[in-house]
């Protein structure tokens, strides 16, 4: 019973995980590095090694600083200003009360806002650094998301051995 009950938080958690690469509001990585170390505590560690958490851990890392850069290489490509990577920033935490359009949206908007307003950029120009950040967030998203699928299946090779 125990084992089954492990087997489902492990799966749940990496599931969860991976629906957190593209929805912001959810960890991504690091709770599938928290479903393999659940189940390497149960094991003994002799499936999921420490070398195998080691090489899940720099990947949490890696998809964690991607999601950063990606978001601001993507304003940054079409010529944002700080306004602008401020805007896009506020924009995707707002846009978290909005649900899934607000997440994908809200940076563009809030980029576009910032650079029209505050930055005092024409509209052409505030909508190409709005395209960038929302191209910005959805490489990061998809860098993370494949990021979240090596580590499972590293994960799987492992446990299932």
């Amino acid at each position: 019973m125990t084992q089954i009950l492990v087997i489902a938080l492990v799966a749940i958690l990496m599931i969860v995980g991976l629906v957190g690469a593209i929805i912001p509001a959810l960890p991504s990585t690091p709770l599938i590095l928290v479903g393999a170390l659940i189940w390497g505590f149960f094991t003994d560690f002799q499936q999921v090694t420490a070398w195998v958490l080691a090489v899940l851990a720099g990947l949490t890392v890696l998809s964690q600083l991607l999601d950063y850069v990606a978001g601001v290489y993507g304003a940054k490509k079409m010529n944002a200003s700080r306004w602008g990577l401020i805007g896009a920033f506020l924009g995707t935490v707002i846009g978290l009360f909005f649900g899934l359009v607000g997440v994908i949206v809200g940076p563009f908007i809030g980029a576009f806002v910032f650079e029209l307003l505050f930055a005092r950029k024409r509209f052409k120009e505030a909508i190409r650094v709005g395209f960038g950040a929302l191209l910005g967030f959805l490489g990061g998203a998809l860098g993370k998301l494949l990021i979240g699928l090596v580590m499972c299946g590293i994960f799987l090779w492992k446990a299932l051995g």
